[in-house]
């Protein structure tokens, strides 16, 4: 196929309103019955998007009719797994928008780096698609308004990829903390670890764009750059360019459990310290983090509300890998800590100084250790066949994009606090930044990076 252009992509111009419009009056060409297998297409075959690709060929209830990719490379290996899984060979498209165009597609899996999520997907509704998006569904917070409301009013089923949600024990500790039984709330902190000092990601210079890669389309809204194999596969994350670092790309998982437990949708307000400090690359995303939130009242768990924390160090620890990583709720009752593969609690005494001086004071509740090997495999897949349920039942998936955009949005704004250099204080519902605790004083300059310029040619579509 030929390479997608800029001129050639849908924008907001009168060709573009034109076929955005064209693509709204689409429907789902199938309504795939209860026993009928769901036909799907993967944009974006890098490793998860293949690694998700799998669940779904493994969920034996889906067959995959295309892959997409601006790299030939990466679309290949993804027909070689439906291959190895499946037996079938499916389509390679270059161009996103011919697989939206096709009718025997019932929904889509997006798998692209994250300043990609928000077009394809909002295109995709439009289109009559399910979607299942990988996490963060959103590059900034602009773009995750616009995928909540094409969602929304194009009546479609999201899931979003944080697939912790569908670990048993994570679902455990959660109705655990809301039957109250880890006490009143005061602190929850979540962080992230490791040590890649001194130069991790190098510093290459730029060099020639490899082979079959339409390296134009593959920065899409991002600014136009020279190729740089640092900020390419993998390792673009680190590039707020294209990524949002350790808070949106990792936090995001840690952070939605918390909310989710809790029953919140968004701080009042965000202090963050950090920036990159030590690492001897040219990322632009931090190396070392502190965020702290500030959460309001939640009846019957945090009377006046509470705080959340979250620490990234990517200069010394534990990689995540190796359990540098981790959830932990603080109650009256105890302390509860979750990973992907454990939850435990200790026990609280109602007063430590009494217990010291020889009073009675019980323990309220017992302290234990609950394993869940395997439990992070097992997840992905749980979520791919939840999404798949819900495209059949038209019902909110567990991970539904409703849900995640709060997550999401509380990720956005440590970046947000950190780029400012200052506290900021937000309005949920007005969808803005301020200066002050009475949101009198609208910050603008913090309000500035709640979205973001669009390359000419790529600017988000309408809703």
């Amino acid at each position: 196929m030929s390479r997608m252009t800029r001129r050639t992509f849908i924008g907001t111009g009168s060709a573009a309103l034109a076929a955005a419009a064209s693509l709204r009056t689409m429907v789902s060409a199938r309504a795939a019955g209860a026993n009928e297998k769901l036909n799907v297409a993967l944009i974006g075959c890098g490793g998860m998007g293949r690694y998700k690709l799998g669940n779904f060929c493994d969920s034996k209830q889906c067959n995959v009719v295309a892959v997409c990719d601006v790299d030939d490379k990466q679309m290949n290996e993804a027909v070689a797994l439906v291959q190895a899984k499946l037996g079938t060979k499916p389509e390679k498209i270059k161009d996103f928008r011919k697989v939206l165009e096709r009718k025997d597609v019932d929904a889509v899996i997006i798998a692209t780096p994250d300043h990609w999520h928000a077009i394809p997907m909002i295109l995709a509704c439009q289109a009559g698609k399910d979607v299942y998006c990988e996490k963060p569904c959103c590059h900034n917070i602009r773009e995750g308004q616009a995928m909540l409301a094409a969602a929304q009013k194009y009546n479609r089923v999201v899931q979003v990829g944080t697939h912790q949600r569908s670990m048993p024990h994570i679902q455990a500790a959660r109705e655990f903390v809301q039957a109250g039984k880890l006490g009143l709330i005061s602190m929850t902190n979540t962080y992230t670890y490791g040590n890649n000092y001194p130069t991790n990601l190098g510093n290459d210079p730029d060099g020639p764009v490899p082979e079959g890669v339409d390296y134009d389309t593959w920065l899409g809204p991002a600014p136009k750059r020279p190729f740089n194999r640092r900020r390419f596969h993998s390792t673009w994350r680190w590039y707020f360019d294209y990524g949002c670092g350790m808070v949106g790309d990792w936090n995001v998982h840690l952070q939605d459990i918390i909310m989710w437990s809790l029953g919140v949708q968004a701080p009042t307000a965000v202090s963050t310290s950090g920036g990159h400090l030590l690492l001897e690359d040219d990322r632009d995303t931090p190396d070392v983090m502190q965020a702290v939130y500030e959460f309001g009242p939640v009846p019957k768990l945090a009377p006046k509300g509470f705080v959340q924390t979250y620490t990234m160090r990517k200069t010394s620890g534990k990689p995540w890998s190796c359990g540098g990583y981790g959830m932990d709720l603080h109650g009256t009752n105890g302390y509860m800590h979750m990973e992907r593969g454990v939850w435990r609690l200790e026990a609280d005494r109602e007063d430590w100084d009494k217990a010291a001086m020889g009073q009675d004071s019980p323990f309220r509740i017992e302290g234990f250790k609950k394993e869940a090997p395997g439990a992070d495999g097992e997840a992905h897949l749980a979520h791919v066949l939840d999404f798949i349920q819900c495209v059949r039942t038209r019902k909110a998936p567990i991970a539904n994009i409703e849900s995640h955009y709060h997550s999401v949005v509380s990720c956005h704004l440590a970046n947000v606090s950190l780029m400012v250099g200052r506290k900021i204080f937000w309005d949920h519902n007005r969808v803005l930044c301020f200066k002050d605790r009475e949101l009198t004083q609208q910050d603008t300059e913090a309000n500035n990076y709640l979205g973001r310029e669009y390359r000419k040619g790529f600017e988000l579509p309408k809703v």
